[in-house]
């Protein structure tokens, strides 16, 4: 038997919703993320066995999911972060800007900024939304795929594709006679 069958879970929620939201909300610190973390608390509840673990006190069983939920997502977003940061890192050199003359420096930033330019806008659509989206407007993985209507990890790999194929175009923009046309262009 399932807890919906237990319980009258939409009393539960009137009970029980805005102090778990509150919980979570100390915990993530983002209002959005904590009315989603809420919200699969009580899906979680829903989709328990009961015949299998009594739950004995809904509140502290509610609790406990919704705390849990929260930190798997701030461990989640840690670890998102930290795998950007990675990624930003290893191609920082194809992004850094020159160090040369202030008047040619200026000129060369301009002329790598327009190839970056180029670079991004000759990436596919999804591919290169995703990079946009993150990379630019500093939405997170999850935010992205929320806008994007695919999963985090398809975001993930969009950006990857989007930094290797802006990094090797910008890198063969500096050798004469290089040319990287169509390689932003794969499925996807």
């Amino acid at each position: 038997m399932a807890v919906s069958d237990a319980f009258n879970v939409e009393n539960l929620y009137r009970e029980h919703g805005s102090r778990l939201r509150w919980i979570v909300l100390r915990i993530v610190k983002n209002p959005q993320d904590a009315d989603d973390i809420t919200q699969s608390a009580f899906e979680r509840l829903l989709k328990a066995d009961v015949d299998a673990r009594p739950v004995r006190d809904e509140s502290a069983f509610l609790t406990t999911i919704a705390t849990n939920l929260a930190r798997n997502h701030l461990r989640h977003r840690d670890t998102v972060q930290r795998h950007s940061a990675s990624v930003t890192h290893h191609y920082t050199d194809v992004f850094v800007q020159s160090r040369g003359a202030p008047a040619e420096s200026a000129t060369h930033d301009e002329a790598r900024e327009r190839a970056l330019q180029d670079a991004i806008r000759g990436l596919s659509p999804k591919c290169r939304a995703a990079f946009v989206l993150c990379k630019l407007k500093g939405l997170t993985y999850q935010q992205a795929a929320d806008q994007m209507g695919v999963s985090s990890h398809m975001v993930k790999k969009h950006i990857q594709r989007g930094m290797a194929l802006c990094a090797a175009r910008l890198q063969a923009g500096a050798k004469p006679g290089s040319d990287t046309t169509g390689a932003g262009h794969d499925a996807g």
